[in-house]
């Protein structure tokens, strides 16, 4: 798995660190440590003989209490750069150095309360851990410092509910440490008629601290002429193209084109630490090279190169959410809302010219590279055909989920909406699938009054929850549609 997290634990308790906090500390601690793509910080006891430094890691009890150890914990965290904060009242707990570091390091929060155990078994009958009440404290230290947080309950650290709400929690923080600062690559100019793919650079700088990286598209070509057809990198992709593509119906001067194509764009990217790229598709690099770039951008996003097509910027950061939402397990689709289907009215075609990943595909057997202009395979292969390079399948079936951020006057919003992938016995153009949807007509119009555009990112798997807990934490708004 690519995409990794580090949280921040913070154990708090108020006064005795009990033999019941040390319980629930360890426990919870586990079952964090035991999630995918996690690393866990967490202040440890101080060993026998030493003074505890909270701010090179260590506490008196291994949790945190008090003011002082709250920012040296802080100031421990923010060393280890931690992504998100995860806060816990082992007891009654500690709002103060909890709030503090929450207030300091200004990442993700999750809170939660452990559930109250039998009262002490003498004459006091005394509660033994008081989480219930003192997780008040802590929310509403939070809340009057205006810092967004999630409640995820009340629990045992060993109930399902609580790793699930991990797990999404982990999930929101991949795609907030994402989104922030992020490096998008822009290569080339929109289409002129594509105005829907406008966007507004100072709003993702205000908005997200992000950076756009230009560049010209012919800055790429030459880049790419200048590789030798010999070049051991060159042959390697070459070498890649044929063994990825059960069918090949392009000639041998495409996979070459492609090769030097598909190398210029890997350096920009890896050369610039992009997050994203948008590229564009056409003309110019047909006119220059000879050659279409679908299918490359299906390659470049399996290798971690997330690239969206028609220079559709903020289409790329929709992919950078739907990516890190998955913790890298599977790709995305930048995908065109295509048409309805004539028989099945809460049918859509979600489609592009030929862009997925290979990994996407139903059926690896009919995972064809193709011309434009042949999608069936059944005309002659073409040597100088600019219209080779698409990808030709159908994306396997599933539960997916679809995403698009949209700025409109500062202000930004999140569609989220999902479906389901139906298997189809037809043969399309590009890479292409069919997905149900609950009301195709909600949704359409949803796209229409919500300004969103003709494009978005698509991904297998139900992500709302995640996505909610990300539009709360960037204060974006979501589009629901279900």
């Amino acid at each position: 798995m690519s995409v990794k997290v580090k949280l921040g634990f913070v154990p708090s308790y108020r006064f005795a660190f009990t033999p019941w906090c040390a319980k629930m500390r360890d426990e919870s601690l586990a079952v964090l440590r035991s999630l995918e793509g996690v690393e866990v910080v967490v202040p440890e006891k101080a060993p026998e003989g030493t003074e505890a430094c909270p701010a090179c890691g260590t506490t008196r009890t291994g949790a945190v209490s008090g003011l002082d150890e709250g920012d040296g914990v802080a100031d421990y965290f923010i060393s280890q750069k931690v992504d998100g904060v995860v806060l816990c009242p082992l007891d009654f707990g500690d709002e103060r150095s909890a709030s503090k570091i929450a207030e300091k390091l200004g990442v993700p929060v999750l809170l939660y309360a452990t559930k109250e155990p039998p009262a002490i078994d003498n004459a006091s009958l005394a509660r033994v851990s008081d989480s219930y009440c003192g997780n008040l404290s802590m929310a509403s230290g939070l809340y009057r410092r205006n810092i967004p947080f999630r409640f995820a309950g009340i629990f045992f650290p060993d109930e399902e509910e609580l790793r699930h709400e991990f797990e999404v929690f982990v999930g929101a923080v991949a795609v907030v440490k994402a989104l922030i600062g992020a490096r998008i690559g822009q290569v080339g100019v929109r289409p002129a008629t594509f105005e829907t793919v406008a966007y507004d650079e100072v709003a993702m700088i205000n908005k997200f601290q992000q950076n756009v990286v230009p560049a010209n598209i012919s800055d790429i070509v030459a880049a790419a002429r200048g590789f030798a057809d010999d070049d051991p990198r060159v042959q390697a992709l070459i070498d890649q193209v044929r063994e990825t593509h059960a069918i090949l119906t392009v000639a041998d001067d495409y996979l070459l084109s492609e090769a030097k194509v598909e190398l210029a764009l890997r350096d920009f990217y890896t050369q610039n630490k992009l997050s994203a790229m948008a590229v564009q598709c056409w003309p110019s690099i047909g006119r220059d090279m000879g050659i279409s770039v679908c299918a490359m951008y299906g390659r470049l996003t399996e290798a971690e190169m997330l690239t969206a097509c028609e220079v559709d910027v903020l289409g790329a950061l929709a992919m950078i959410v739907n990516y890190h939402a998955g913790l890298g397990r599977i790709k995305p689709h930048f995908i065109d809302w295509t048409i309805q289907h004539r028989d099945n009215p809460n049918w859509l075609l979600a489609w592009h010219c030929g862009n997925a990943p290979v990994s996407l595909a139903a059926d690896p057997e009919k995972v064809a590279l193709r011309s434009r202009a042949n999608m069936t395979g059944e005309l002659p292969v073409r040597e100088k055909d600019p219209t080779a390079g698409l990808h030709q399948f159908q994306i396997k079936p599933g539960v997916v989920t679809f995403c698009r951020l949209q700025e409109y006057d500062d202000e930004w919003k999140m569609l989220i909406a999902t479906g389901e992938i139906v298997p189809s016995d037809e043969d399309l153009a590009g890479t292409w699938s069919w997905v149900a949807v609950r009301d195709h007509a909600e949704l359409y119009r949803t796209l229409v009054e919500e300004g969103f555009v003709h494009h978005a990112s698509m991904i297998h798997g139900d992500q709302t929850e995640i996505l909610l807990e990300v539009c709360e934490f960037l204060d974006i708004e979501p589009i629901l549609v279900l």
